[in-house]
């Protein structure tokens, strides 16, 4: 009797892809009922015309020529564009594509492995790990994250493509790895780092290097090639190394990086060798999540214990690098592709995020799969130990899962979690206030209002908030002082300066509203209701063609604007019924 051993493998295979989709769903299943984050969520969907508009000319245009934090992700607000067509504003539509490309992504991850390896369980272990790990709850779950989900598609396709064109290397297979590649740039630029990922995949389980491997005998037939020059592998990819310059060159801030004194790098030099042990941890212990770390001050002792830490880990997978390839492959994995997010270039105070680990833990995922693999076959009587751990592992980490993304039921719930993991933080107490705000619990709102500012005196959001708070309960001098701090604060914040112009023009005080408003417009030209405000207080002061230009540039830059319109109207009544002034076409 025969067995048909590739029988055999593709009924595992179909059974492990059955198995991560059936994880995948026990995990995510509540999401359907989850609301909007008012946390980006409302820049990207909510508050977004441009996505309301469906998929229209002008929508496309701007998709590829608008940046948001600097990064330029044209391909995601296609996605919100077609989520928007299908479920409006029910936010379990937009949850669900997120958790259907996740389940895309763990299958590919699998066939990428098992393509490369043979492996089918340790490559399964692999994708298990990546599905259900508590890490990556925040990428699928936050409506906001989409680039993340999407942009790894793309990176997975990209490593399968480059796998086939290994195969039997030729332009026509090369042409997909490249088009995947610049669709992943287009979803997000993190991804600027994959041709060197490229260059491992070729050290380890290509070995198209000329470093001799332990684990070449192990390579399947159909994957092995011949052993090229370092300088052909690096020549091979230049078309990919121009598309992660081009990306690198849009997102590029020069004024914020002028800004990036000796100091200020150090001090981010420190926390990127702490994030990056802080990491590690969250990998085996990922118990104290959050939507929001707040920037680390970090003692020296800290830098100096996890800077020795990574270097001893260093020394070793490259001690072991012809006898282990997986070590390097997969640390390096790691440590590279957390470059463009570790905290060297910055957003804001933001050091570290839970969604910045999505596709770097897979380097380390594969280091775990593969030394328990080698290691339970050269000691058999750790098999069944490793077999029980590996089920504990998951059973562990899909519970640990389950619990974090209730978590994100909505604002509130989010926000309180992290002032559980960490009562300071500041941004944490701002989102609940701006809930409470919008529920109409103003009392609420201005305590969390004031425990931001509290937690941290040069959070001028909250400053511009507690002032709206302070209007709405009446008190309007109050209100006033508190939306001139938050200029004082950060003097190139528009929403004080606009909210000073709506205060100064409820008290007809038309001379200093005109001021405020024309500041707002030098600060942020694309603010519309900023030129419907100065419109107004120019028609109040009898400058009506002049208030009418400014009705007309809010509705060049977004024609659907119902408050222009209708001031727009207005004022050309008032025009017509004026007996001195005369009407331009």
């Amino acid at each position: 009797m025969t067995v048909d051993l590739n029988s055999i493998e593709k009924r595992s295979a179909i059974l492990v892809i059955l198995a991560l989709i059936i994880l995948c769903l026990v995990i995510y299943w509540p999401v359907q009922n989850y609301e909007f984050i008012n946390f980006d969520d409302n820049v990207y969907v909510t508050e977004n015309s441009h996505i309301q508009s469906g998929f229209t000319l002008d929508g496309f245009c701007w998709a590829f020529s608008t940046k948001y934090f600097d990064l330029w992700t044209p391909l995601v607000y296609l996605s919100y564009m077609f989520d928007y067509q299908l479920f409006g504003f029910n936010a379990g539509g937009y949850h669900w594509t997120n958790v259907i490309i996740h389940i895309f992504n763990t299958i590919l991850l699998f066939f990428l492995f098992r393509n490369l390896t043979g492996a089918v369980w340790r490559s399964a272990f692999v994708a298990a790990l990546f599905a259900i790990h508590p890490i990556n709850v925040e990428s699928v779950v936050w409506i906001a994250e989409r680039k993340n989900v999407l942009s790894t598609f793309f990176w997975m396709l990209t490593m399968l493509f480059y796998v086939w064109y290994v195969k039997q290397p030729n332009w026509k297979r090369y042409l997909p790895v490249f088009i995947s590649f610049a669709l992943g740039l287009m979803s997000k630029p993190m991804l600027v780092t994959m041709p060197f990922v490229l260059l491992l995949l070729d050290y380890w389980p290509l070995n198209r290097t000329a470093i001799h491997t332990q684990n070449e005998a192990d390579i399947q037939v159909t994957l092995k090639t011949g052993k090229e020059k370092l300088s052909f592998l690096i020549l091979e990819k230049v078309p990919l190394f121009i598309l992660s310059a081009i990306s690198i060159c849009i997102i590029m801030n020069a004024p914020q990086s002028a800004r990036t004194v000796a100091s200020i790098f150090i001090q981010r030099i420190n926390n990127t060798i702490f994030s990056y042990a802080m990491y590690l941890k969250k990998l085996f212990w990922p118990m104290d999540l959050s939507i929001y770390y707040l920037y680390l001050n970090v003692h020296l002792w800290q830098i100096f214990l996890s800077a020795t830490f990574l270097i001893i880990i260093t020394i070793l997978v490259c001690k072991y690098f012809r006898k282990y390839p997986y070590l390097p492959f997969g640390w390096f994995w790691y440590l590279g592709t957390l470059v463009p997010v570790i905290g060297i270039v910055q957003i804001g105070d933001l050091t570290m995020a839970d969604r910045y680990a999505y596709v770097s833990f897979i380097g380390l995922f594969v280091i775990i799969a593969w030394g328990a693999g080698q290691i339970s076959s050269k000691v058999i009587s750790l098999k069944k130990p490793f077999i029980f751990a590996s089920v504990f592992i998951i059973v562990f980490f899909t519970v640990a899962a389950h619990n974090q993304v209730k978590i994100w039921t909505n604002t509130v719930t989010l926000f309180e979690d992290a002032l559980k993991k960490d009562p300071n933080n500041h941004l944490a107490y701002h989102m609940i206030g701006q809930e409470m705000a919008k529920n109409g619990e103003n009392e609420k709102a201005l305590y969390y209002y004031d425990m931001a500012i509290k937690a941290n005196p040069r959070f001028y959001p909250a400053y511009n908030n507690r002032g709206l708070i302070l209007e709405k309960m009446g008190k309007r001098y109050e209100a006033l002082k508190s939306f001139e701090k938050a200029t004082q604060v950060n003097k190139f914040f528009v929403e004080p300066y606009y909210n000073l112009g709506i205060f100064y023009l409820e008290d007809n005080n038309l001379d200093k509203s005109i001021a405020y408003f024309i500041k707002v417009i030098e600060i942020k030209p694309d603010y519309i209701e900023a030129y419907n405000g100065l419109g107004i207080a120019l028609v109040k002061k009898g400058r009506i063609q002049e208030g009418i230009l400014q009705f007309e540039k809010a509705l060049h830059i977004n024609p659907y604007n119902k408050n222009a319109q209708r001031n727009l109207q207005f004022a050309l009544e008032k025009m017509k019924k004026s007996k001195n002034t005369v009407i331009t076409p």
